[in-house]
Order: C-alpha cells, then sequence, then structure tokens
C-alpha cells in the first residue's frame, strides 16, 4: 500500500507540473491519479479498516475513524479540482495545497500506526488473505 502511494503522489506531481502547459494530458493525469486514490480508499475501507477494527474492537474511535473522515475530505477535494479542470480552469493551486495537506496527514497515519499494525499483529496467511482481496 505504501508503493501505491508513491505511485499516487507520483501522478499528483506530474499533474501539477503539467496544467498550465498542457491540460488535456493534465486532466488525464488527474483522472488516473484520482481513480488510482479512490481505489486505494475502496481497499483501506472495504478491506483494511475492518480487519484492524475487528481484530482491536475500535469501531466507534481510534485511527480508522479518523481515516475515513480525512477520505470524505479527499473526495470533496478531488471533486472541486476535477470541476475546475472540466470548465478548463487551471487555478487549483489553493485546492491542491489543501489536498496534500490532507494527504500528508493521511498518509503518515496508514503508514505509522496501520500498515505496521497490520504486518505486526497478523498472521502470514491472514496478511495473504488481505492481500489477496486488495489485488481483486
Amino acid at each position: 500500500m505504501s508503493h501505491d502511494h508513491d505511485r499516487l503522489d507520483a501522478l499528483f506531481e506530474e499533474f501539477r507540473q503539467t496544467k498550465t502547459q498542457d491540460l488535456p494530458r493534465a486532466r488525464r493525469l488527474f483522472d488516473e491519479f484520482r481513480s488510482g486514490l479512490e481505489r486505494h480508499i475502496v481497499w483501506e475501507e472495504d478491506i483494511l479498516f475492518p480487519a484492524f477494527e475487528a481484530r482491536t474492537g475500535m469501531h466507534e474511535a481510534g485511527p480508522t475513524v479518523v481515516m475515513r473522515m480525512e477520505h470524505r475530505q479527499i473526495r470533496e477535494l478531488l471533486a472541486e479540482i476535477a470541476q475546475a479542470l472540466e470548465a478548463g480552469r487551471t487555478d487549483t493551486d489553493t485546492l491542491e495545497q489543501d489536498l496534500l495537506q490532507v494527504l500528508g496527514v493521511h498518509n503518515s497515519k496508514e503508514e505509522g500506526i496501520l500498515y505496521p499494525w497490520i504486518d505486526r499483529e497478523l498472521s502470514d496467511d491472514e496478511r495473504q488473505a488481505l492481500s489477496t482481496q486488495l489485488r481483486v
């Protein structure tokens, strides 16, 4: 999952560098970034978070509750940027900075709490089962 963060970060950076010179290409890059990030969010919310919550009992409070809230913020920002790009506007720097800020904090939680917990607390078979679900 951390490798997916890196891949998505690279796509977003390429979009940011391209948007004022080649809007059609920038739109394609952003669409690829957005769809990849949406898929990543679904993986977390449908596969990883439930595994964490089932094992820890943290359903109403804890890191996954906060991360779901951040996912909502991320989706709202993605929609606002997409709407601007569809209108032919590239004045999305503030939205991009807001998105980067939320993603930075969010990814730190995942890479500092959730992913290490999965590696440490789940058996090899459980991790393999999660990995198989992520590939579907």
